[in-house]
């Protein structure tokens, strides 16, 4: 038989609920549905994962490696591109994709394979910063297959650091 008792954080409020866990009993605004039933609070409280929990010291790496790489991949990417009239079609694939896997290489050296959207971020500031050096050294002139390779690039980031 059920009884019915008063909920310890609202005392006003009757309930014949009680947490699958430790059995305390608890009403309706009081509960939380988890997976396996209902719960109190306390015993609901979920932890952020630590793959997804970013330090401050993982943040400076990240932003470091962002700065540094995005510098050191758009100076390759433009002296392999600042003759080539138009780069297009596959061969931007290929070069997006490479960038996209250096730079999760990277973070995930840096990090110790943190993931998530601050560490996508500054992955993909990292390749905006390699498209700006390697337009800055094409003389500005916008190629089409550097967009491709820029958006291949934050699509295989994404991909693997969300």
């Amino acid at each position: 038989m059920t009884t019915i008792v008063a909920c310890p954080r609202d005392p006003e409020i009757e309930t014949a609920l009680r947490c699958s866990r430790c059995d305390t009993p608890i009403c309706p605004k009081c509960l939380v549905q988890t997976p396996v039933g209902a719960r109190c609070r306390e015993c609901a409280r979920m932890t952020k994962s630590p793959v997804y929990t970013v330090s401050g010291s993982s943040l400076a790496a990240a932003i470091g490696v962002a700065l540094v790489g995005g510098v050191a991949m758009g100076l390759v990417w433009g002296f392999a591109t600042r003759n080539v009239i138009g780069l297009g079609g596959l061969f931007s694939f290929f070069v997006g994709a490479g960038l996209g896997w250096a730079f999760t290489r990277m973070m995930d050296m840096a990090t110790r394979r943190k993931r998530g959207p601050v560490i996508l971020g500054c992955a993909i500031a990292g390749l905006v910063v390699a498209w700006l050096i390697q337009l800055a050294m094409v003389n500005g002139q916008i190629l089409v297959g550097g967009l491709i390779a820029l958006g291949v690039g934050v699509y295989w980031c994404y991909q693997q650091l969300r």
